[in-house]
């Protein structure tokens, strides 16, 4: 064998007869292979972050060879459900490069992504090793270097895999039939030493490379293609495609990267994979351990066609692999998957005749869909909500067509069903929604069923979501006596409900008392602060939050929030408590209210202090901006002046973060400035930004509590917090508190 070149089309013709033997697969319905939108090859798993990335390469349809333009990326965080991102990376990228993008391999460092590839190169007419890099796991990425990091002419330089070492080095490897391998240095895109090579020999991967053996000699195994580098229990292990045409794979092991390596046996026997190559990447994830390979399998599939798969495995005890066979119904999901968030289009468990398509507005998103094509997804979890609408993101440039919501088959009930009209152009995107005939409980598969006439092209498909009252137990519902549930309330809108999960301990005997709050920067959502409310509300109160649900710990993107929110919900537990069809009927305390808002939520409550229903206030990070700094506000801030204090009818605390609080110098000259109520002002020196983002909401929710457990329950050993010359504050480590000269006629 010469060269790779004449292998590679020795093995294209030797494989015509062999691929004929095989028919095309049906209409898959199980998980392998995982993509069906587009042919996928010679995957490379990277755990990162929480998720699980693949990278593979893209066999064109129709292909009658390894025609490869561009690579790929794929991810999830269920091992089920997989979101495509496109193709981050192509020929294009690289300007020396100019055919064949073959397999590759990703890894971080250092807070960047390095994407090892192989490909024609232009300028030494053989293939080239190069190396991408981008600040995340999906790109952008670049070309790093702007030329090859290892060619000479050579036609074996294929399949690149990376290893960082424990102690640090990155090892990089590939090639066939020889396995060359470099170390790379820190910059992870340059190297030290020469290009060394692995001794391809009998002892080491069960036969020596084919020009090397002896005629009528049967040998075990032999080393072909598509190393993979990995080590467990201290023991380097390298996994490969092997035996020749068709391909298996097999792995040796050795006690250094460089060797001595020895035959360890094969992994994945040649098996019915409608494919004659095969490509393997090991990850660990969630205590769970994963072989991707590639097989034929896909409609139209073989060997030019080849398809991503995985199957889960265990480990020997003693380290080594056990024996892996391809599966079409691939693994189980390892969690649940949520649909009351903005789910993109092509995230998906399997697919019928779609494809995907990317463009710089929409990103990805879903092309090709014909009347009976689908996605599902699966172990899909309805609980703890009610759905209420579905709505997605589509654009048609004719006739469009329906999106039928079903669980469980693609006849299976009936959920809602989107009518999705022409939109004047398959980019022209817009929004549409369907409310709910069924409602769905528990967990199930769901598909989304595209209708509609037969035959056109119906329309594109950007994203989706079920939109419902959603709710999320919080840090295992608080740390109080009664675990809590941050939740939404169909009747009161743009606020989010902290409150026990069980409601009977509560009635006329022992009510919820209510904390109404108001979010910094008058966000509309209580993202920042859902930590230290969710703990309030387990030690027995109802907690309305302005603004909507926080669902992820994201920052809210939209409106601000308003003053009268805060009314809105003095008003509706009011209501709710009088109401004999509420669950809240004869449980609130309504005659114990408290107002509270941080930083511009304090300036709400501020704004709202005159409300006769109002037991106490609870200011934190806040203050009203004097005369002389009014100019440090933020747009849309509520900004009453300083006699707005002289309407303060309740108790009143001040808690601030210290001297580096930008709200500080206003607080403190609230507090000097109010001697017609009783108010104490308490500082801990940690900023304006406050504990409320810590577990439990931190230092702040101990010193909330014990004035809420004071002011609204009349608990006496609360008062002992902030009551007396030596009380609990003034004693608790960094917090300081000064009181005005009415404070001491609270009981």
């Amino acid at each position: 064998m010469k060269h790779f070149r004449h292998f590679r089309e020795v093995l294209t013709l030797s494989f015509s007869i062999f691929l004929s033997s095989f028919t095309p697969s049906g209409a898959l319905r199980a998980q392998n292979p995982f993509v069906q939108t587009w042919f996928t090859s010679d995957p490379a798993p990277m755990v990162h972050d929480g998720k699980m990335y693949v990278y593979t390469g893209h066999d064109e349809d129709g292909a009658d060879f390894f025609w490869m333009q561009e690579w790929r990326v794929y991810s999830t965080e269920d091992m089920v459900n997989w979101t495509d991102h496109g193709s981050p990376l192509a020929l294009e990228s690289f300007s020396w490069a100019d055919d064949r993008a073959w397999a590759s391999q990703c890894v971080e460092r250092d807070g960047k992504f390095y994407w090892y590839i192989c490909a024609h190169s232009k300028l030494s007419g053989g293939m080239a090793i190069g190396v991408a890099v981008g600040d995340t796991p999906v790109g952008p990425f670049r070309d790093a270097i702007g030329k090859p990091l290892f060619e000479n002419g050579s036609w074996d330089h294929i399949d690149p895999t990376v290893f960082i070492d424990d102690d640090g080095q990155a090892w990089l490897m590939w090639g066939n039939p020889q396995c060359y391998y470099l170390k790379l240095n820190r910059d992870m895109v340059s190297y030290s030493g020469e290009l060394g090579r692995l001794d391809m020999t009998e002892e080491a991967f069960g036969g020596p490379m084919m020009n090397k053996r002896e005629k009528g000699k049967k040998y075990k195994d032999s080393y072909v293609e598509g190393p993979w580098l990995t080590k467990r229990n201290g023991t380097y292990q390298l996994l490969y495609a092997a035996g020749g045409v068709p391909e298996h794979i097999s792995y040796s092991t050795a006690p250094h990267p460089t060797g001595p390596w020895k035959y360890a046996g094969e992994i994945m026997p040649l098996s019915e994979t409608n494919s004659f190559t095969n490509h393997c990447g090991v990850a660990d994830y969630k205590g769970h351990s994963y072989f991707f390979y590639h097989t034929g399998k896909l409609p139209r599939g073989g060997g030019f066609g080849r398809s991503v798969a995985v199957e889960e495995f265990k480990y020997n005890a003693d380290g080594s692999f056990p024996t892996i066979l391809p599966t079409n119904e691939g693994v189980k999901p390892i969690q649940t998957f949520n649909p009351y968030r903005k789910v993109e289009a092509e995230t998906m468990a399997f697919s019928r005749g779609l494809k995907t398509e990317q463009n710089d507005e929409a990103g990805v998103y879903v092309a090709d869909i014909h009347n009976g094509d689908y996605i599902k997804l699966q172990n899909v979890d309805f609980s703890g909500n009610m759905q209420k609408q579905f709505a997605a993101r589509v654009a048609s440039g004719l006739r469009g067509g329906q999106i039928e919501v079903r669980i469980d088959s693609l006849k299976g009930h009936l959920l809602a069903r989107l009518e999705v009209p022409g939109t004047g152009g398959w980019e022209k995107w817009q929004t549409f929604t369907a409310d709910f005939a069924e409602k769905a409980e528990g967990t199930h598969d769901l598909y989304l069923v595209f209708t509609g006439r037969k035959g056109p092209k119906l329309f594109n498909f950007d994203w989706w979501e079920i939109r419902g009252l959603q709710s999320l137990v919080v840090e295992d519902g608080g740390t109080g006596p009664h675990k809590a549930i941050m939740k939404e309330e169909a009747t009161l809108e743009a606020h989010t409900v902290f409150v026990p999960q069980d409601l009977s301990a509560f009635g006329k005997k022992k009510p919820l008392p209510v904390l109404v709050w108001g979010n910094g920067a008058c966000t509309n959502s209580p993202w920042e602060h859902f930590k230290f409310l969710n703990e309030i509300a387990s030690y027995g109160y109802i907690v309305l939050a302005t603004g909507y649900i926080p669902m992820e710990e994201k920052p809210y993107q939209g409106p601000m929030s308003t003053t009268q929110q805060q009314i809105e919900s003095i008003d509706w537990i009011i209501a709710q408590n009088a109401d004999k069809n509420s669950p809240y009927f004869g449980k609130i305390d309504v005659k114990n209210i408290c107002v509270a808002g941080m930083s511009c939520g304090g300036l709400q409550t501020l704004y709202n202090c005159a409300d006769p229903r109002i037991k106490t206030l609870m200011i934190c990070n806040s203050g009203l901006f004097k005369t002389s700094n009014r100019g440090q506000a933020m747009g849309g801030m509520p900004m009453p002046d300083k006699s707005k204090l002289k309407e303060i009818h309740s108790s009143v605390i001040y808690i601030l973060g210290g001297k580096t609080d930008i709200a500080y110098e206003n607080g403190m000259d609230d507090f000097r400035q109010i001697n017609h109520v009783p108010c104490c002002a308490a500082n801990f020196p940690v900023g304006h930004g406050g504990t409320y983002r810590q577990p439990h909401g931190g230092e702040f929710s101990t010193v909330a509590l014990a004035w809420l457990n004071w002011q609204l329950k009349g608990d006496k050993q609360a008062a002992k917090m902030f009551k007396g010359k030596d009380c609990g504050l003034s004693k608790r480590e960094g917090w300081t508190i000064e009181k005005n000269a009415k404070f001491d006629t609270l009981k």
